[in-house]
């Protein structure tokens, strides 16, 4: 496939790479006003702790967050995904929407987390009003030079730059993850039988989701009803849970009992919202115009056996995913949906090349 492509896919392929290198590298550049002796501290632990002060400290997820509750809102009024797709008009006035709302959300994200660096003692220079403006400004900045490199990605790149900046911390922390599992293995304190389930639950998770990708055809469509729902199903999980425990109990404390992991409640909540969700999704786009070239059941029954099976793994039997149930679905429509676009291209170009040799001939 590769070779037949002319250096398309290398091109792509590079500018993709080059966008996750400066997304990382931005994620280990700090925020101005900071102590240096305590930045000195949080670089020698590395990990996590760094990204978290850092000029790109909120990630994608401002525009994530965004784009999930444009999604929630779509799909539980179908007219608002028909009129997305009347025009190209329309779809860019809902894409400035977007950027503008996240980066709305990005601002007040930003000075809460300026405040809660000023509450952690000698972490700020000098704590105030113009640490604060420069904090926000900052993180501000940061989402939207991430925002930029997700189109960058797209338009330039191999596609779904969202989903790869979503997964590029998660990818570059599996390494370490997956070496701790090895370490605790070796050491004895954690069971083979969890490795393999482990192991198992990426496998048949994997195919699954690769499964019905196939069987559509490399549909979009079928791409967006495999992740957009299992993230509204967890943005919704935890206030219906809430509000379940106040229906039950009628008391604020007992009621948060509800949201732990491992309750029956919780199961038959996550597999009742994923369900409806997907049912609601695919009939959005039916009524939009966007038919599905696989029915909701499969893909329902798909994805609450996913998210079923993660829950139990992880509460029930203590087992350590290197993916969580959202991630492995992500990674899996990713890597599908970029396989399936550069064959599709190399089998077009292949097609191509043999006309114009017969009519040469």
């Amino acid at each position: 496939m590769l070779l037949t492509l002319d250096g398309a896919f290398y091109r792509r392929l590079a500018v993709t790479a080059a966008a996750i290198i400066v997304y990382r590298l931005g994620s280990y550049l700090p925020l101005p006003g900071l102590a240096p002796e305590r930045l000195a501290e949080l670089l020698q632990s590395g990990g996590s702790a760094v990204g978290r002060i850092s000029i790109f400290a909120l990630g994608i997820m401002p525009l994530l967050t965004v784009l999930i509750l444009a999604e929630l809102v779509k799909t539980f009024f179908p007219s608002l995904r028909r009129r997305e797709h009347a025009s190209a008009d329309n779809r860019d006035q809902l894409r400035h929407m977007v950027i503008g709302l996240a980066l709305l959300l990005a601002s007040a994200q930003g000075a809460g987390l300026a405040v809660a660096l000023e509450g952690v003692s000698g972490f700020v220079q000098e704590p105030g009003t113009y640490f604060r403006v420069v904090c926000t400004t900052t993180i501000v900045a940061g989402a939207a030079l991430v925002i930029a490199l997700s189109a960058v990605i797209d338009r330039a790149g191999l596609g779904m730059g969202v989903w790869l900046l979503f997964l590029a911390p998660t990818l570059a922390e599996l390494p370490q993850n997956l070496a701790a599992i090895a370490d605790a293995y070796s050491a004895g304190t954690y069971p083979f039988s969890s490795v393999a389930l482990a192991g198992l639950f990426t496998a048949l998770s994997v195919a699954a989701i690769v499964g019905l990708l196939l069987a559509a055809r490399g549909a979009e469509f079928v791409s967006a009803a495999c992740v957009w729902p299992l993230l509204i199903t967890y943005t919704l999980l935890a206030w219906v849970l809430f509000g379940i425990g106040i229906a039950v109990t009628g008391n604020l404390d007992q009621a948060a009992g509800y949201l732990a992991p491992g309750s029956g409640v919780r199961y038959v909540a996550l597999a009742g919202i994923v369900i409806l969700t997907v049912w609601l999704y695919v009939r959005s786009g039916r009524i939009a115009g966007l038919p599905s070239p696989v029915p909701a059941a499969p893909i329902a029954a798909t994805l609450a056996a996913i998210a079923l099976a993660a829950e139990l793994l992880q509460s029930q039997l203590q087992t350590a995913l290197p993916l969580g149930a959202v991630h492995v679905v992500v990674a899996a429509v990713v890597a599908t949906g970029i396989l399936l676009r550069w064959s599709s291209a190399a089998g077009s170009d292949a097609d191509d090349a043999a006309q114009s040799s017969g009519l040469n001939r």
